[in-house]
């Protein structure tokens, strides 16, 4: 398949298009880093966000949006970023693939290492590049759906081997 420009379009990785209908959660308790994030988003056109100041409410608010990548602040009051990832990783099948960003202050390596170990799938420090968060944003948004389209062909592969192995046996003239 090629495009109106003549450049092959592969119809198993997600388009810009596609990744841009995306669910987005920002759980960040500062207002003003929620602003930030909302305006970048918007300016990449991805209309789809929900924001959260308030991380209590991460878990019924994710219930509720089912969104398809999160952006998680770490240090916040009441329940911090680490609480949040074990409620959302709690809330997620262990077959389905959520990336969540962490963003935060703390960017040491030890900060690091321990949001990756706890769930989180990519780290960058704040204050943020606003082009690498988006950039990041796409990267995990095309890598959660090539995953579910990754999910689909297996079931569809699985229903093809189940069908085959019930129907009489191929003899050499038959195709299957």
């Amino acid at each position: 398949m090629h495009n109106a420009d003549g450049l092959m379009i592969n119809p198993l990785f997600p388009s810009e298009q596609a990744c841009r209908t995306a669910n987005i959660l920002i759980i960040d308790d500062e207002e003003a880093d929620i602003r930030a994030l909302e305006w970048a988003l918007r300016q990449a056109q991805f209309p789809n966000f929900r924001s959260l100041t308030d991380p209590t409410r991460a878990r019924d608010e994710f219930a509720r949006f089912r969104p398809d990548l999160v952006l998680l602040d770490l240090h916040m009051p009441e329940l911090d970023g680490f609480g949040v990832l074990k409620q959302l990783r709690e809330a997620t099948s262990a077959a389905d693939f959520l990336p969540v960003l962490v963003l935060t202050g703390d960017s040491t390596a030890e900060m690091r290492s321990r949001a990756l170990a706890a769930g989180a799938t990519d780290f960058l420090g704040k204050p943020v590049d606003y082009t690498e968060v988006i950039l990041r944003i796409k990267n995990l948004l095309q890598t959660r759906f090539l995953y579910r389209q990754a999910q689909v062909m297996q079931t569809q592969l699985e229903t093809l081997t189940a069908k085959q192995a019930s129907s009489p046996a191929a003899g050499p003239d038959q195709k299957l």
